[in-house]
């Protein structure tokens, strides 16, 4: 249970003598890598699908997360512009913090965390009733704090499998998603944060590909891919040239602009966030990984989503 407990231009393949040394965290400049690991695909599918999925909640985007991307998802030629407008979406009710959905006709993700926060007496309300349900907001507000795998998922051999295969210190979140044959998912940033409902921030983690800079790292488990890739794109002017990932396991920052074509069968995930070891470094395949020069423009918060 250590790893619970622990505080704490760009290239394909540029060369190691490239990449800037000095960078307080080693992987900080990697948004994405294969990794050279793999899985048993059909057991961890059973096991998502027997224990993971049936107690999944429904996600839903956002208004203003569409609205920000309906031009790009055009450049990008991902998903029919109609169909873009069809997906379920998530409205705030009073700035409480709460959610109820408008249904479109496309839901987005169903959603799972293996761990849960473990509260303090001095944390909200609605951080004490929402400690097992951690996204990304969740994951952004509390990275320093202590977790455990819930009872019901002890036994998984997919949590032995992160716990003794995945070259972590310490993880934050085992986050599932999965979604059905006929939906997908739009083009989004992980970043949210909210200065609503007792959450503590003193600014926003996700700023600046914010997580790998803290020395956090996404590791995903592409269980299996629905039929198409993940598509995602770097900041500024890249933000148009959509790149793929189909990786059995690969590390990739959610940070960047990302989203999920018309799904074909089942897409199951799981993405892992944690402090990693230095064995990452051994794992992956050096010729595929995306380096940021350690003077990257990353996007200012206002132009995270350029419509």
């Amino acid at each position: 249970m250590t790893k619970f407990l622990i505080h704490y231009n760009y290239r394909r393949g540029t060369p190691e003598h490239l990449i800037n040394k000095n960078t307080m965290h080693p992987f900080a400049n990697i948004p994405y890598a294969k990794l050279n690991i793999d899985f048993d695909h059909k057991l961890f599918t059973e096991e998502y699908d027997q224990y993971i999925l049936p107690t999944a909640h429904a996600i839903s985007t956002r208004q203003q997360t569409l609205d920000g991307t309906r031009n790009l998802n055009k450049s990008w030629g991902m998903i029919d512009p109609v169909l873009y407008d069809m997906m379920n979406i998530s409205l705030e009710i009073d700035n409480s913090g709460q959610f109820t959905v408008e249904e479109r006709g496309i839901p987005g993700f169903s959603m799972n965390q293996l761990l849960e926060l473990i509260t303090v007496e001095s944390d909200s309300d609605y951080v004490k009733i929402n400690n097992g349900h951690g996204g990304s907001c969740m994951r952004n507000h509390h990275l320093n704090r202590l977790y455990k795998i819930k009872p019901e998922f002890k036994h998984l051999k997919i949590v032995e499998f992160i716990l003794k295969q995945l070259p972590f210190k310490r993880i934050v979140s085992i986050h599932c998603v999965s979604l059905e044959p006929g939906s997908f998912s739009n083009i989004h940033r992980d970043v949210r944060y909210s200065p609503n409902a007792g959450l503590p921030f003193t600014s926003n983690a996700g700023v600046n590909n914010g997580l790998y800079q803290q020395g956090h790292v996404i590791v995903a488990l592409n269980i299996s891919d629905g039929g198409v890739p993940l598509w995602w794109a770097l900041d500024g002017v890249d933000n148009k040239k959509v790149l793929t990932v189909n990786d059995p396991v690969y590390i990739h920052s959610d940070y960047f602009l990302h989203g999920v074509p018309i799904c074909t069968s089942r897409r199951r995930q799981i993405r892992i966030t944690g402090v990693p070891s230095s064995k990452l470094n051994d794992l992956i395949d050096h010729s595929t990984k995306v380096v940021l020069p350690d003077n990257y423009k990353f996007d200012e918060e206002k132009d995270w989503y350029p419509g």
